[in-house]
């Protein structure tokens, strides 16, 4: 079981203010939800969140402590995040990204991703690009 406070932390580093607390919380709570984590020396590394409804899933985010990026670490997790999801029946995941993350888009492409879409505006400041991968 992780660490709520210890996930919160991480997912505020990683992101800022696009979750709140209850947010997380209520997610964490949801049996649709799908978490999947890394640790190193004890401590949270990195994470992914989604969720799976009957034969589809979503990411919602995956974040990576900023002195562990570029190790790897969101690729495997990614890889365990699609497992457990297609072990709850999914067998589609989808996703949205800012169209300005060069590095997570190119994340997602390695991972098998395709771009379905553009969102415009989507974000207060940038354009969503919707992704799709079978699982």
């Amino acid at each position: 079981m992780v660490d709520f406070e210890e996930l919160y932390a991480l997912e505020t580093a990683c992101f800022g203010n696009s979750w709140t607390r209850e947010m997380l919380a209520r997610e964490l709570e949801n049996p649709l939800s799908v978490l999947v984590c890394d640790y190193r020396d004890g401590k949270l590394a990195a994470f992914a969140l989604g969720r799976v409804i009957a034969d589809e899933a979503e990411l919602f985010q995956i974040g990576t402590r900023p002195d562990l990026r570029g190790k790897g670490l969101a690729k495997a997790l990614l890889e365990k995040l699609h497992a457990e999801m297609r072990g709850r029946g999914a067998h589609t995941c989808y996703l949205e990204v800012r169209s300005r993350n060069i590095t997570a888009v190119s994340l997602y492409e390695k991972s098998g991703y395709e771009r379905v879409s553009i969102r415009p505006n989507y974000y207060p400041d940038d354009d969503a690009v919707v992704m799709c991968r079978r699982l």
